[in-house]
């Protein structure tokens, strides 16, 4: 049996490619952002300490410096709006409840005018 020298060479590239493209990374990893959506999370942060504002609507991340602890506490209060500093969208904070594995967990989302969330707060988990 005569093996083409086409199949070797293509089997050839794809393992290199295979090897090549498991080792790409494209970023720093998951561990980069830890998402903000609890009040526990909120009380965490400190005066002066950045976080970001991630806008789903306008694709935007917007820095925001956290004033005071009643400043972070206003940014998770359900009920309230906070406005996207870059497309200037008003969302609604509102409570959302997962209860299919206990314990029950609920956090806050953003949601906009129709309903949909529309937005999230991250912080960095890198120290500078």
């Amino acid at each position: 049996m005569k093996i083409k020298p086409t199949i070797v060479r293509t089997l050839i590239v794809a393992a290199t490619l295979g090897v090549f493209a498991s080792t790409v990374q494209a970023g720093p990893g998951l561990q980069y952002w830890k998402s903000l959506g609890t009040e526990t999370q909120f009380k965490g942060l400190k005066p002066g300490e950045p976080v970001v504002y991630v806008c789903t609507e306008c694709k935007s991340l917007s820095e925001v410096n956290i004033k005071s602890q009643q400043h972070a506490m206003e940014l998770c209060k359900v009920g309230s709006n906070v406005i996207c500093p870059s497309c200037k969208m008003k969302t609604k904070i509102v409570k959302k409840t997962q209860r299919n594995d206990p314990p029950t967990r609920t956090e806050v989302i953003y949601v906009n005018k129709d309903g949909v969330e529309c937005g999230f707060f991250a912080k960095s988990t890198t120290e500078k």
